[in-house]
């Protein structure tokens, strides 16, 4: 056994040998298309400040989540949120890898579009079909062209496309949802990602919807698999993180921009979800 497989064997935690991949920082967009044979892997155990999407176009890949590995065919979709572990190689049996990959800085109003089931911790999956699977792949190629070609505009032409294949595959996972992808339940989403100056109040957020407080929890469970609040929290983190790599405003200044009254509670709710307070991610800039 080569010793780049075995690398994707074992744990990180266990094989201090396998070399950590370099980080990357966009503002906006980073993309490329990749064909990788045996041997090809990428380790961040930090992740990255940005999201990451993954659409396997031929091959075949592997990603590990929480100790567990998943292999990845043609159609396969995968989002790394920031922050989240990435783990991920060519799949030793098919031998290549072709994929195409967009680091990303989301914008404020695809937030619902990013609510993927997931393998583990800030790491999402969905298998693309049929049209969402061509469209997808195509808007994708789009986005590279784009971006390759440079000039003016080119990474709103690139973000532009790279939105149009969200948006595919966001009414793919809205099909095949429980419930078809409950409308009063995207509408609550959709409240919670554009009023992060409102309080999080469970019984205002389910009237706002039609339904009772504990409906609209069961239906949260069931689709998303998390509550209206933590839902409600990362969304507002989420963006923290944004507005302290892109922004000069103060710590305390963004805990009130995402609806934080407290900016030291906002500090270890941010700490609690990132690793590290807000200061050391401003720090690191």
């Amino acid at each position: 056994m080569d010793a780049a497989r075995k690398n994707m064997d074992y744990p990180a935690v266990l094989n201090p040998n396998r070399p950590i991949t370099p980080g990357v920082a966009t503002e906006t967009i980073l993309c490329g298309e990749f064909r990788e044979g045996r041997g090809y892997t990428n380790w961040r155990p930090r992740g990255t400040g940005d999201c990451l999407l993954i659409l396997t176009l031929g091959g075949a890949g592997r990603l590990r989540v929480a100790g567990r590995d998943h292999d990845l065919g043609p159609g396969d979709a995968v989002l790394y949120a920031p922050g989240a572990a990435q783990d991920y190689a060519t799949e030793g049996g098919a031998g290549r890898w072709h994929l195409r990959w967009a680091h990303f800085q989301p914008r404020a109003h695809w937030r619902p579009w990013l609510l993927w089931p997931e393998l583990g911790p800030g790491v999402g999956r969905l298998r693309l079909h049929g049209r969402a699977e061509v469209a997808a792949a195509a808007a994708l190629g789009r986005m590279l062209t784009a971006s390759r070609l440079g000039g003016p505009g080119h990474e709103d032409l690139a973000l532009n496309a790279l939105e149009e294949a969200l948006l595919w595959i966001f009414r793919l996972n809205s099909d095949e949802s429980p419930g078809g992808g409950d409308p009063r339940v995207q509408r609550a989403v959709q409240r919670l990602a554009t009023r992060f100056d409102e309080p999080f109040k469970l019984d205002a957020l389910a009237a706002h919807c039609g339904l009772s407080p504990s409906r609209l929890s069961h239906l949260f469970r069931t689709q998303l698999g998390t509550t209206p609040q933590r839902l409600g929290e990362k969304l507002r983190l989420d963006s923290a993180r944004q507005l302290l790599r892109r922004t000069n405003l103060s710590v305390g200044e963004i805990a009130r921009e995402v609806g934080f009254a407290d900016p030291l509670y906002f500090s270890r709710r941010f700490q609690r979800a990132f690793g590290h307070p807000p200061s050391a991610l401003r720090s690191a800039d």
